[in-house]
């Protein structure tokens, strides 16, 4: 599911698309699985599968940028990072192995993400995977025999060659939950005082017989962000509440 987006608190969309409008009704078709993913402070790997549902090999590029949250606004600005540096162990950033896939018709290849760096601190980063038409700057280690041949391939109809992105949530080496949940004057409040996110799933207002429901939301504080929603009378909120590797189900709301 999408994690919904909240002002001064937290902005984590997760989906990019790069439309590379060609020619034919086939082509590759790939699919990231969850558009948002962390990395505990116990780990600094994730493995992430990418698959091809499409009838044509997918070349995919893979990128990375750090996003970074202004303090006062909150809003969000993207640093394209340094992949040379990074590898040579300078800087703090994830790197992506490998930095281009091949993935087959109907098949499945794994992208590791390796973070490096100081983790003195909650991080953020969106890892986008970019289909490509294969050429000699791409790095696919194609002859210009097999270049032409998919060059030829993709341009015989209309292809649209879609990228999408996933965002990485990378939690401090010390993390530390602090969540405080109150519930008053019919309104429900979540802050998050600790220093790693937490996540809001499913969170719906619903009658008090738990059959008549709204749309379920799931919403990332960041660190020192904040949740409120008001519940109408005879109504009450349900949602899970994640901190790290433990989850519970909450429920609260009007009780008039």
């Amino acid at each position: 599911m999408q994690i919904s987006s909240m002002s001064g608190s937290v902005a984590l969309f997760a989906m990019l698309y790069v439309g590379l409008v060609n020619t034919s009704l086939a082509g590759p078709a790939i699919n990231v699985g969850a558009l948002n993913e962390y990395i505990s402070a116990q780990k600094n790997t994730l493995a992430k599968r990418i698959y091809n549902t499409g009838d044509a090999t997918a070349f995919v590029r893979v990128s990375v940028s750090e996003i970074i949250y202004d303090e006062n606004s909150g809003k969000p600005t993207e640093h394209p990072l340094d992949e040379n540096a990074l590898i040579s162990g300078k800087g703090t950033g994830i790197i992506s192995s490998p930095p281009r896939l091949i993935i087959p018709a109907n098949g499945m290849q794994t992208n590791r993400l390796v973070f490096t760096g100081s983790r003195d601190k909650e991080r953020y980063y969106r890892v986008r995977y970019i289909p490509v038409v294969p050429s000699q700057t791409e790095g696919f280690g194609l002859d210009n025999k097999d270049m032409q041949a998919y060059q030829d391939q993709i341009n015989a109809g209309v292809t649209v060659l879609t990228g999408f992105g996933t965002i990485v949530t990378v939690q401090p080496e010390a993390t530390k939950f602090n969540t405080l949940v109150a519930s008053s004057n019919n309104k429900l409040s979540v802050s998050n005082n600790g220093n790693a996110s937490i996540v809001i799933s499913g969170i719906k207002s619903c009658d008090r017989s738990l059959k008549n429901c709204g749309s379920p939301v799931n919403v990332q504080l960041r660190p020192g962000s904040k949740l409120e929603r008001t519940a109408e009378a005879n109504k009450v909120w349900l949602y899970s509440l994640t901190e790290g590797s433990h989850k519970k189900n909450l429920s609260t709301g009007s009780s008039s």
